[in-house]
């Protein structure tokens, strides 16, 4: 119950619909002060305004009441939010890009503390409690995202050892939560329904390879490839994960082969936590892991923690899995590494969660873990420009008609193209903004004004979305309405022919109909990075010499090799429970 309010809390937080509460200052024996208190501070936009609940002078939870910020830019106060609860401390650096938002959110939480009357120095544990706590169990799991979860469920399942999640957010689910939850696998139920029999392992493993630039490690993708089918279908049969009965298409794959949980990401990880937990998982919230814990022999055993400030060791008698994700919300990180697209900074947003920071990285490169693959980041290509989060109205363009136009009203993609080359594409274009465009059979079709009603009301209200004719739509945006009409005359014509001779776009090659239509702006996202831990097919992370690091396992975007220069769309969801099931059964073999 206590996972499910803070989750709660931290999205209405998100939100800022949540009103201010307020509750006397209590005070026990010892002076340690209880409450919840009001701070206000200055950001780059205006006044930003939070709450922050205070237990015995630790920092329990901080609400984000209100502010001005430029929309997104509210991840780097969740970030250093995340940050203050770990250590019970001020003493957080800035979110890079967002220096002002940074330190007017620290001035508002300081300005609670003042309300509260508790200076830093008093923020803390008493010396009795602050003595460090030692906690054991079978299978320590790293990081409590989808790969972690699905790890969990089949340690519990294969066995009656004791399984602990140490997750550093107050809620589960990583970027899967934030994800569509899509699967693809070869020869699912739901192609059969639609007829479709030409698909296979071997064809599911041709375009990983080819979607990766044959980049990826054969043997990783030929074990993803042939064992995706039926961890598709141990999420519905044992974990409970109910799917639509839809199937739909990503660019890169040969045929339609992904599997849409109903309720997408949010519903796909609430289903993998509630399994968990009536198998009877321990999930520890708001603890930041720090290092790897090793015997003499070198042998991982555990971790070292914090939790409010205060230290914590987690021992495993058997095996620690790792599971924190990739780096797209580091941006130093991004810099770092990136040597194809040079352009990464504080100003290109990202859809990942703002948790996604390489924490786990870092800490398997202490212990002397080899990295391979880490420069290669993939970007989504159209996201909303007030948050920097993707649309699920893309979804228009990924399984029905849209076209992709720029700022001057020209197609400039086969807008069925891969990611990365979507992304170059429209990183070119004037301002690298971009624009949708959705014919009203389309909308209505997917029934876009119903399922996501809530998205198409918050675009009208962020103003990236405009619908209408194509001389409203174009004005709405200021793009050439004669340039516009002519663009898509001109589509329209390659359609009835059956040939785009501009782009050589192939799939639904469909004439748009007369309207009205639907329009969005779109910019580019870091939404995935490719690189990470390297791993063998047992899941044991290699060090740098070649060699399995006893005792660690990995699985998830933490680790790399898998994907290559690139990942396929809906082929990370069963990356995570691919190797997420194999590591947990090589911790319970101490392979």
């Amino acid at each position: 119950m206590k996972r499910i309010i803070a989750a709660l809390a931290l999205c209405l937080a998100l939100s800022g619909c949540v009103p201010s509460s307020s509750a006397n200052k209590q005070t026990d024996e010892q002076g340690r002060v209880s409450g919840t208190f009001t701070g206000t501070g200055q950001g780059k936009q205006g006044e930003i305004k939070v709450d922050v609940m205070i237990d015995h002078n630790q920092i329990q939870h901080i609400e984000i009441l209100s502010h001005n910020e430029i929309p997104g830019f509210d991840t780097a106060m969740v970030q250093m939010s995340d940050e203050i609860l770990s250590k019970n401390s001020l003493q957080v650096e800035a979110v890079s890009g967002a220096t002002y938002t940074s330190k007017g959110f620290l001035e508002a939480v300081q300005d609670a503390l003042d309300q509260a009357g508790i200076r830093e120095d008093q923020l803390g544990w008493s010396d009795e409690e602050n003595e460090e706590q030692e906690i054991e169990c079978d299978v320590l799991i790293v990081g409590g995202g989808g790969a972690g979860f699905a790890a969990a469920i089949e340690a519990l399942t294969q066995s009656d050892d004791e399984v602990t999640i140490v997750e550093k957010m107050s809620f589960g689910g990583g970027n899967t939560r934030m994800s569509g939850g899509e699967f693809a696998a070869p020869g699912n139920w739901v192609q059969l329904q639609e007829g479709i029999d030409n698909d296979s392992p071997e064809l599911f493993y041709e375009d990983l390879m080819k979607g990766g630039k044959n980049l990826g490690n054969p043997e990783l993708v030929r074990i993803l490839a042939d064992n995706a089918l039926s961890n598709a279908e141990w999420l519905r049969d044992t974990v409970g994960v109910q799917y639509r009965d839809h199937q739909s298409w990503y660019g890169g794959h040969t045929v339609a082969r992904t599997l849409w949980p109903v309720g997408d990401g949010p519903q796909y990880v609430e289903t993998l936590i509630r399994k968990a937990e009536s198998l009877g998982v321990n999930v520890e919230y708001n603890t930041r892991a720090e290092r790897f814990l090793q015997d003499e022999t070198g042998r991982v055993i555990g971790v070292e923690a914090t939790r409010g400030g205060r230290p914590l060791r987690f021992y495993a008698r058997k095996g620690v899995i790792l599971t924190t994700g990739g780096f797209g919300a580091n941006v130093e990180m991004r810099m770092q590494y990136d040597t194809h697209w040079n352009k990464l900074d504080a100003s290109i947003p990202t859809t990942n969660s703002p948790a996604i920071t390489g924490d786990g990285l870092r800490m398997a490169e202490a212990i002397g873990a080899n990295l391979v693959g880490m420069e290669y980041i993939q970007l989504y290509p159209v996201n909303n420009p007030a948050t920097g989060n993707y649309y699920f109205l893309d979804y228009a363009r990924l399984t029905a008609n849209a076209l992709l136009v720029n700022k001057e009203g020209l197609r400039f993609v086969d807008e069925k193209e891969t990611r990365d080359n979507l992304s170059e594409a429209a990183l070119n274009q004037t301002g690298a903004m971009i624009y949708e465009l959705i014919e009203q059979s389309v909308v209505d079709e997917m029934q876009l004004d119903e399922t996501i009603e809530a998205e198409v009301q918050r675009c009208y209200d962020q103003g990236v979305l405009a619908m209408g004719t194509l001389d409203e739509c174009a004005a709405f945006f200021d793009i050439p309405v004669k340039t516009l009409k002519a663009t898509v005359d001109r589509y329209n014509q390659y359609a009835e022919a059956g040939r785009d001779p501009d782009f050589g776009r192939t799939d639904q090659l469909q004439p748009l109909g007369e309207g009205p239509y639907m329009m969005f702006s779109a910019v580019v996202s870091v939404h995935h990075t490719m690189g990470g831990v390297q791993i063998d097919p047992d899941a044991r992370v290699i060090d740098t010499e070649g060699h399995p690091i006893p005792g660690l396992y990995a699985a998830g975007e933490v680790t790399g090799g898998i994907h290559g220069a690139n990942r396929l769309g809906s082929c990370s969801i069963p990356d995570t429970v691919t190797f997420g099931r194999i590591a947990a059964r090589s911790a319970l073999a101490m392979k």
